[in-house]
């Protein structure tokens, strides 16, 4: 099968989005080539060649010729992941220029994960750094299928997203600051939680 210009890309993206943001995976669970290219209608080299991508990308784990399989996940890397995320952040605001914030980006309220993530990337930018933006882009990558976790077990969770939009428009980066912090810090106790709702271990609501 001849692959047409841009299918690498084309299979990438869609692979990374099915597997972020759609798949019910478990973390440690094997991904399934076969199914992946019935799904993007792709063979299986680039849908392999998309896999390595996400392996390099730490999204995936790579088994050295035995196919591929999502990290595993513990409560110490969850932590270290979200602190990582809040370091970067709040650094991001603190060594940016002094100047008003950006407009905050329009995106629908039915879809609070993705306005979440977007206004991520524009506090990163505040940087001026394009490796703290890379960075912040690839922690919410990372992210991804464990926010969808958190949209189940944080009731509020579209009502934090909307206060902090509303915290753009003040343009106050003092109160953002508080508020990325306060974010933070639900999640850190949340970790455990998080972790069992993952892997398929969740017998209780969070308290």
């Amino acid at each position: 099968m001849i692959e047409k210009a841009g299918t690498g890309e084309r299979v990438y993206l869609a692979i990374k989005t099915f597997l972020l943001a759609e798949s019910d995976y478990r973390p440690g669970e094997r991904v399934d080539i076969g199914d992946l290219s019935r799904r993007v209608g792709a063979s299986a080299s680039p849908v392999r060649a998309a896999l390595h991508r996400m392996a390099g990308e730490r999204l995936l784990v790579s088994h050295q010729g035995e196919g591929f399989s999502f990290p595993r996940l513990s409560e110490p890397a969850l932590s270290d992941l979200y602190q990582w995320n809040a370091a970067l952040l709040v650094n991001a605001l603190r060594a940016g220029p002094a100047r008003a914030l950006p407009p905050a980006p329009e995106i629908a309220v039915s879809a609070p994960l993705a306005r979440l993530e977007a206004l991520f990337a524009v506090l990163a930018a505040q940087s001026d750094n394009v490796e703290v933006e890379w960075a912040v882009a690839g922690v919410s990558d990372r992210l991804r299928r464990v926010r969808r976790a958190e949209i189940v077990l944080v009731p509020d969770f579209g009502d934090e997203v909307a206060e902090l939009h509303r915290l753009f428009g003040d343009g106050d980066s003092g109160a953002i600051r508080t508020t990325m912090v306060a974010y933070h810090r639900r999640r850190l106790r949340l970790v455990p939680t998080l972790v069992r709702h993952m892997h398929g271990l969740a017998d209780r609501e969070p308290r």
